[in-house]
Parts: C-alpha cells; structure tokens; sequence
C-alpha cells in the first residue's frame, strides 16, 4: 500500500495559497492526526474506515485518490 496523502496536500494548498499542516488536515477533516501523519509518510499499515472516509470528504476525492496498492515484490508496480 503506497499513500498518495502528499500530492493531495500540496494540491490544496496550491487551490487555497495556505500551508496546511497535520494537525489543520485532521481537525478540518475530522480524522486522528495519527492516520493524517502516518499517511503522509507512508508509514500506516492500516486505515481507520472512518478516518479515510474522512479524508476522502476534506478532500473530495476517492479511496483509490488517497492510497494505491503497490506490489511489495516490485514496488514500481501498481496493482489493479
């Protein structure tokens, strides 16, 4: 599993010509700033359902938008 949090964040903080930080994603999405943390580094083994269900909200986008399945044998490859 491989986040996409990253390129959503620097998205809307191009649209809204403000830094966003983990503790604003969170508060403003309704997310623990734990998973908005971890998914920013790339780091979370699981997601919380209603903490990316959160995040899809805040940012209006869908679950693939935010994370993408990664083979861990070949990580360039991205799966189905």
């Amino acid at each position: 599993m491989k986040s996409r949090l990253k390129i959503l964040v620097a998205q809307r903080e191009v649209q809204e010509r403000r830094t966003i930080g983990i503790r604003t994603i969170a508060a403003e999405a309704g997310a623990s700033v734990s998973t908005v943390q971890r998914l920013l580094n790339n780091t979370i083994k699981r997601v919380p359902l209603d903490d990316l269900g959160a995040l899809c909200r805040y940012f209006r986008c869908d679950v693939g938008d935010i994370i993408s399945m990664v083979d861990e044998d070949q990580p360039g490859l991205r799966l189905p």
